[in-house]
């Protein structure tokens, strides 16, 4: 791990977890109405600017993001590293390593940070190759295949706000230009 890498940790919860639900609450008129409920997810980015590593430990100072609107947070943490992944003391979910957050993708592969369904479990995207796809799904790091277009994805709006950034400094023109619209078009909903 060295600077100008990102962390990702990304979890589902409340209820619907495993997928869309319809339920009935009652209106301020007393009339029931359905509607329906999506899994909701909470993520959080880490910009690392600092690393050292004393055995199987990393600690890292960088910049932590957890809103779109607020301002990051400077923060210091102490890593384990298990099973190739990278645990904080007392939490059961995992900081994944995110490679290459700001490089644009094949037409129609999901960018690095996105969540897919893979074999109707919820995975994240760590790593975009050609026509590959490196996944964090049930607790572990798989490599699978696929063919561009045919896998739905769901942006990471606060990984893609963390990227843009620092876009102009790390990135081409062009690259900057196309991952400002993309991160643009996403907060609009075009």
């Amino acid at each position: 791990m060295q600077a100008n890498d990102f962390l990702i940790k990304k979890w589902c919860f409340g209820t619907g977890r495993s997928k869309v639900r319809e339920e009935a609450v009652m209106d301020g008129n007393g009339e029931l109405q359905t509607f329906r409920t999506y899994p909701k997810y909470r993520t959080i980015v880490f910009k690392v600017e600092k690393a050292t590593k004393k055995g199987k430990q990393w600690t890292v100072e960088g910049k932590q993001y957890s809103s779109l609107n607020g301002e990051p947070k400077t923060t210091k943490l102490v890593l384990d590293e298990k099973r190739g992944l990278l645990f904080a003391p007392n939490q059961k979910r995992p900081f994944l390593k995110i490679e290459n957050p700001g490089k644009l993708t094949e037409e129609g592969l999901p960018p690095v940070g996105s969540l897919i369904t893979v074999n109707k479990k919820h995975a994240i995207v760590t790593a975009v190759g050609r026509n590959e796809l490196t996944v964090y799904v049930n607790n572990k790091i798989q490599k699978i295949t696929c063919r561009p277009g045919t896998v739905k994805w769901h942006s990471d709006k606060i990984l893609a706000s963390a990227v843009g950034e620092d876009a102009g400094n790390e990135l081409s023109t062009e690259q900057s230009c196309c991952l400002q619209r993309r991160i643009r078009d996403e907060r609009t909903g075009k």
